[in-house]
C-alpha cells in the first residue's frame, strides 16, 4: 500500500502513473444476461453441456459481423436465455483497434418443450 507520504514524493506524473496501475489491477469482465420472465431451461439431445457457446467478432464498428447469423439448435423450441461475455482482454483489443475489431463471446440455453396435461390420480376409498 503506498503511504500519503509517498504520494506526495511521487509528484503528479507518478500519482496518475499509480491511479492507472491501480485501475488496470480492478480490471475485469462484463457480463449481459438476456432471458425470458417463464425461464424454464432445456438442454437438447447431444448437446453436452447447458449452454451452447460461440466465439463472434464484430469488425470495422459492427458493419462486418463473423459469423453473421448465429445457428441456434433447439430442436422447434425458443431460446431460454442468452449470455454476451467480454473479458479484459476482448475490451483492450477493442480500444486499441479503435473498434475496428471487437471479439465476444455469446452462450445461448434452449427452452423447455410444454408439457403435456394429465390427469391426477384419485385413491380408491
Amino acid at each position: 500500500m503506498i503511504s500519503a507520504m509517498r504520494l506526495r514524493t511521487l509528484g503528479r506524473t507518478g500519482r496518475h502513473a499509480a491511479l492507472a496501475a491501480g485501475l488496470l489491477g480492478l480490471a475485469g469482465c462484463a457480463d449481459y444476461h438476456l432471458t425470458v420472465p417463464d425461464s424454464d431451461p432445456f438442454t437438447p439431445r447431444g448437446q453436452e453441456s447447458a449452454y451452447k457457446t460461440y466465439n463472434t467478432n464484430a469488425f470495422l464498428w459492427g458493419l462486418v459481423l463473423d459469423p453473421q447469423v448465429l445457428p441456434a439448435d433447439c430442436q422447434g423450441q425458443g431460446i431460454n436465455d442468452v449470455f454476451v461475455h467480454r473479458n479484459f482482454g476482448q475490451d483492450l483489443a477493442s480500444v486499441l483497434t479503435l473498434g475496428i475489431w471487437m471479439p465476444a463471446e455469446i452462450s445461448y440455453q434452449c427452452h423447455a418443450p410444454p408439457t403435456t396435461g394429465g390427469t391426477i390420480p384419485v385413491p380408491s376409498q
